[in-house]
């Protein structure tokens, strides 16, 4: 498989995606204890900030081994991160993958623009069929910007694109 280290930054109209490493600890941290727009496996999050550097350490031993890759993601304008990106299911024989995500609620309007950037990535560099998002309790607004990208409501809260 091809080295992930490569794969940053990703850049959109209005967004930077980089490695976590990238981004200031804290910044990732204040993250975790603002309102969000989260996926379900991206919901469990750290609580101290010391646990916050070993989750970024895990992510990005999971990254450097082709497990996943996982971007922070920052304002290009502003220089203002808002949130984390993954793109997940590399290490499976299906070519089905995953999108998980955290997004500062603030900045919901950047949900769009990093999900249809991360399903172009996908399809530019893997072989995935599929990729799917799935949410404990997906809000109208995320299921309107996500049905506007091409994604079909599996069942409640799960949404999946065939690429």
């Amino acid at each position: 498989m091809t080295s992930f280290e490569k794969f940053h930054p990703v850049l959109t109209a209005h967004l930077t995606l980089d490695w976590l490493t990238q981004t200031p600890v804290k910044s990732i941290d204040d993250l975790f204890s603002k309102p969000s727009i989260t996926t379900a496996k991206a919901e469990k999050m750290p609580s101290k900030i010391l646990d916050t550097v070993k989750e970024i350490n895990h992510i990005m031993r999971r990254v450097m081994n082709a497990k996943e890759l996982t971007w922070g993601i920052t304002d290009s304008n502003s220089e203002v991160f808002v949130g984390i990106i993954s793109l997940r299911g590399f290490d499976e024989a299906a070519k089905h993958g995953s999108i998980e995500f955290i997004i500062d609620q603030d900045h919901s309007e950047c949900l769009a623009e990093v999900v249809e950037r991360t399903v172009r990535f996908a399809q530019d560099h893997f072989n995935f069929d599929q990729l799917s998002i799935t949410f404990t309790n997906a809000s109208s607004q995320t299921q309107k910007d996500l049905t506007g990208l091409g994604f079909e409501v599996i069942q409640a809260n799960q949404f999946t694109i065939s690429i």
